[in-house]
């Protein structure tokens, strides 16, 4: 699966300086007074580093190459025409419907880091001689992604005890890097995405929902240990960036990755009260949740059907979590059993 970036905003000044590069693709553009100036409409990022861009009409490219920003490397890219993917989509401008778009496939000779920042910079031109100079942050694919498997959940917001979390082992070591869990978070930032850091298989790892407190640190090497009240002496420590929670009473969560592999594990859940409001006719009254619980049944991560009557249905509160019982690779609602508060046990898994 290829990591999408789009962009729509076209005309900027370029600043790259010692310190780093900037968070947002930069773009100079420089274009004949009669015509339509060139775009970039996509840009896509393959698990092995190969970058494809596609650009509005008939584009030439002039030049193309990989800046590290950390050691300040550069490194011309060797680039090859191409065309669209099956799944290529063009947004709706005139350009694109009259004369088409031009595609490269563009490939670093330098190796790049799991994780890695790393910066495209280079140039494009048009048969009118307008001249697109272009800036692309990415990071380097995660060529080694670990396998997780959700363990562990207290998932209901409370101002105490303040400690929502998702508990995980590695079943295969490797990266986290472009690992997701899915539907954590708000409308706005649904998702949480692991930074790089080397795990072992039989490492337990807990991702908090939110940072209140001092100290906490992302747990990126065994090296570095989080403060917080919450932090797990046994286990690896990652934070999210939430101060409070919306109300998931009933969810669907996923584990993905954009590298090889797909999607690695679920957990459909629904409290008591929300399934008798809900019941077996609404179902997920969620879009998004609907759609998820198809992936994760048609990824085989989850056995047991995708309707909401399928989902762990428990009395889950604030101060209750949801416990895997098996280490069998069958993932259904009998699966889990509910813990009370003082029978929690986070960061030790099963």
């Amino acid at each position: 699966m290829n990591r999408i970036l789009c962009f729509g905003v076209w005309a900027a000044t370029l600043l790259i300086g010692c310190a780093g590069v900037s968070q947002q693709p930069v773009f100079t553009d420089i274009s004949g007074s009669d015509t339509e100036p060139i775009k970039l409409i996509r840009a896509d990022r393959t698990d092995d580093n190969v970058l494809q861009l596609y650009f509005t009409g008939k584009t030439q490219l002039l030049s193309a190459e990989i800046f590290i920003p950390e050691s300040g490397a550069t490194e011309v890219c060797t680039a090859e025409p191409m065309e669209a993917p099956d799944d290529f989509v063009a947004t709706e401008t005139s350009t694109q419907k009259t004369n088409g778009y031009t595609a490269f496939s563009l490939k670093p000779a330098m190796a790049i880091g799991i994780g890695e920042p790393f910066v495209l910079r280079g140039s494009v031109s048009d048969t009118a001689h307008g001249v697109l100079d272009f800036a692309l942050p990415f990071e380097g694919a995660n060529t080694r992604p670990a396998r997780l498997r959700i363990t562990e959940i207290r998932p209901l917001y409370s101002s105490k005890p303040k400690s929502e979390f998702i508990e995980f082992v590695v079943m295969e070591g490797g990266n986290l890097s472009g690992i997701t869990i899915t539907n954590v978070g708000n409308k706005h930032t649904p998702h949480y995405v692991f930074p790089a850091a080397e795990v072992k298989q039989g490492e337990v790892i807990v991702y908090h929902w939110r940072s209140v407190e001092d100290g906490i640190r992302d747990e990126l090497t065994a090296k570095i240990t989080s403060g917080g009240t919450q932090a797990c002496p046994a286990a690896r420590d990652f934070w999210g960036a939430y101060t409070s929670l919306p109300k998931r009473n009933a969810n669907v969560i996923l584990i993905k990755t954009s590298a090889r592999g797909g999607v690695q594990d679920a957990l459909l859940y629904c409290t008591e009260k929300e399934y008798a409001k809900r019941g077996a006719v609404s179902g997920w009254n969620d879009e998004t949740l609907t759609r998820e619980a198809k992936v994760a049944v048609a990824g085989g991560v989850w056995q047991g059907g995708e309707t909401l009557s399928s989902a762990v249905i428990a009395p889950l509160t604030a101060s209750k979590s949801l416990v895997r019982t098996t280490k069998s690779n069958t993932n259904t609602a009998a699966a889990w059993r509910l813990r009370e508060g003082k029978a929690v046990t986070m960061g030790s898994a099963y």
